[in-house]
């Protein structure tokens, strides 16, 4: 259709200002219109946001993704087989390369040379020996489990870290999930330095260390940290997204892409549609109801990562009047339901719940039914219960209660505890977070109503959940984890001196206790095992907690954009592999963030920082313009409107 000499006319002047316009406003800023700064820039979503990326505060998933994009630590974990794996130190420590002593009491690591902070300072075995040490003796009992026995810890020199121990352990090699930080900066931060803190009286050395753990743990997150991994978070908006900057000169390989976007979604649905409509490159932790909505999307590659999470139904378990209570639940004693304590209202609600259904129905097949807390994929520690296993019961959960004198003894269809007379009503904290395990917490509702117990479901935010836990103040809620490979930090969370830490019920068993620090001195695997084994099984039978299910990781990525991802461990013979992002800490180098590139020189996103924003908004103007003319040119020859 032919258009007016006078619109084609319009058109051209006003384009040619526009075009003059631009011209002007690149020269002005520098740069050259027709050859700006370009980013490729990578872009993640996810439905659970950050509060911190503190390494020591953090606690949920996408903290540590942000973290272990950050700093590195001492050993990686394989893609093979999940087992310690070379990082900043350079080799495994053994007897047969002179790395562990002959009485398994020293073990000497090789540390790279040359590797630098973000402010260009050197990254050396001090700073190993200072971040350990650090935690040792201001005792963060969050990461001071991974150094049992622990005689010193010394650098020689830059290149040589030398850890003793007063008896043999394999602690070093599990390896310790610990993120080295800089010795130059972070020591600036104690009010006390650690060699002083043993010229101290027990009274000051105890006001030192409280002030000093105190003044790290609100250390400024960003923007002010140091930093050593390949990326760094340059920017963070808080509830909308955050963005992390390649390090080009990062030792384990120079990242192809420029930065990282993570966009955070108050729902996964807008997520999953963003995906497919090409906004964003990846989706993280997609629930099992949309997942399928993505098979056969053109453009679009699913990954189903292995099972080495769990989610889990915790119980209230702080009883002050115990004499095996820890001290925090002492000083912390909560508001749970001292029904709970009770043995058989917690097997009746386990025999109330059906497993298979919550895999079939919930996460559409993408898991398998939960049993102990050493989930599958650690295929060596795993322990499966068999036949031994609490069964999906209705009547059988019925009669345990009957048997222990829980009767509705008011016929309000809520039994009653025979010591106090009150209904069995207990509060269920869901996550608001996470549409799987709300969609889990409505079913489990509805089976153990059959049983005459009422949950009383209420949502909460990650944060709040968070400040309940600590303080004791619920009765049941449903959570997960996503354990270290080796089953030591897992089994820590279940003795006493975790309560208040990492502890998901504060539960404590004399006997567990002492199993794990025996494991913990157990050098052969096969021994560790039989020892490992007699945990899971308490934890098993004495219920502190459910595991419901242990879920596939479910992801997605636009594969006509991307390529170069590897998996964390490797497929299986069905195809099912690890994680391809918010994998284990990097295996450097073989770690997704460095090796991801573009199919094409055209893909990926890019961002352009060349032209300055008045001039967009300029160019808005003059299309307008255009628009205005070309309208009342066409408006005289409406009959070519209908051509």
């Amino acid at each position: 259709m032919e258009r007016s000499l006078r619109a084609r006319g319009l058109i051209a002047g006003v384009l040619a200002a526009a075009i003059a316009v631009m011209a002007m406003a690149s020269a002005a800023s520098g740069q050259s219109a027709s050859t700006p700064e370009k980013k490729l820039t990578f872009i993640v979503g996810s439905t659970n946001d950050i509060e911190t990326v503190n390494p020591l505060r953090a606690i949920e998933t996408p903290e540590y993704e942000i973290i272990g994009m950050e700093y590195d630590m001492l050993f990686n974990f394989s893609l093979d087989n999940m087992q310690a794996a070379p990082g900043l130190a350079t080799e495994l420590p053994t007897k047969e390369n002179g790395g562990l002593s002959s009485d398994g009491l020293t073990w000497t690591m090789h540390i790279r040379d040359g590797v630098k902070w973000s402010d260009g300072q050197p990254l050396t075995a001090h700073d190993i020996a200072f971040t350990y040490n650090m935690i040792i003796t201001l005792g963060f009992s969050a990461l001071a489990s991974y150094f049992p026995f622990v005689d010193s810890i010394t650098a020689p020199d830059d290149t040589t870290l030398v850890w003793k121990t007063t008896k043999p352990t394999m602690s070093p090699l599990m390896p310790p999930w610990v993120y080295i930080l800089p010795e130059h900066t972070w020591s600036q931060l104690l009010p006390v330095s650690l060699e002083d803190l043993s010229g101290l009286d027990a009274e000051a050395r105890k006001a030192a260390i409280a002030k000093d753990k105190t003044e790290l743990r609100t250390y400024p997150d960003f923007p002010d940290a140091v930093t050593s991994g390949p990326f760094r978070l340059v920017e963070w908006n808080k509830n909308e997204d955050w963005t992390l900057e390649a390090n080009k000169d990062y030792w384990g390989g120079s990242p192809t892409i420029d930065e990282v976007v993570v966009k955070v979604y108050k729902n996964a649905e807008t997520m999953v549609q963003d995906l497919k409509q090409g906004a964003i490159d990846f989706a993280e932790a997609i629930p099992a109801n949309l997942f399928g909505s993505l098979q056969n999307q053109p453009g679009i590659t699913r990954n189903v990562g292995s099972a080495f999470a769990f989610d889990q139904m915790s119980f209230n378990m702080c009883n002050a009047s115990d004499p095996n209570a820890c001290p925090h639940c002492k000083s912390h004693p909560g508001t749970g339901n001292p029904a709970l304590l009770d043995l058989n209202v917690r097997r009746a609600i386990a025999m109330a719940i059906d497993k298979q259904a919550l895999v079939t129905r919930v996460l559409e097949g993408y898991g398998t039914p939960g049993a102990t807390v050493v989930p599958p994929g650690a295929t060596f520690w795993h322990w499966d219960p068999g036949t031994d296993a609490i069964p999906f019961d209705i009547p059988g959960a019925n009669q345990v209660l009957e048997q222990a004198g829980y009767t509705d003894t008011d016929n309000n269809g809520i039994r009653n505890d025979p010591k106090t007379g009150e209904d069995l009503k207990f509060r269920m904290i869901l996550r608001s977070d996470s549409p799987d395990t709300t969609a889990m917490g409505k079913l489990i509702v509805g089976w153990v109503k059959q049983i005459g117990i009422q949950l009383m479901p209420v949502s909460y935010t990650d944060a709040k959940l968070i400040d309940a836990w600590f303080a004791n103040d619920y009765d049941t809620y449903i959570w997960g984890w996503g354990p270290d490979p080796d089953p030591d930090f897992i089994l820590s969370t279940y003795t006493a001196g975790q309560c208040g830490v990492w502890s998901d019920t504060c539960f404590s068993d004399p006997t567990l206790n002492q199993l794990y620090e025996e494991q913990r001195t157990t050098i052969d695997p096969d021994e560790r095992k039989a020892v490992i084994v007699q945990m899971q099984q308490i934890i098993y039978e004495q219920i502190p907690e459910i595991v419901l299910e242990y879920g596939n990781d479910l992801q997605a990525y636009r594969s006509d954009r991307w390529t170069g991802f590897v998996h964390q461990p490797k497929p299986d013979s069905q195809g099912r592999g690890g994680s391809i992002l918010y994998m284990y800490n990097p295996s450097t180098p073989a770690f997704s963030y460095i090796t991801i590139r573009p199919v094409s020189a055209e893909a990926g996103t890019v961002t352009s920082t060349g032209i300055p924003a008045w001039v967009w908004g300029l160019v808005a103007g003059v299309i307008l313009v255009i628009v205005a003319g070309v309208g009342l040119a066409r408006r005289r020859r409406p009959e070519e409107e209908q051509a």
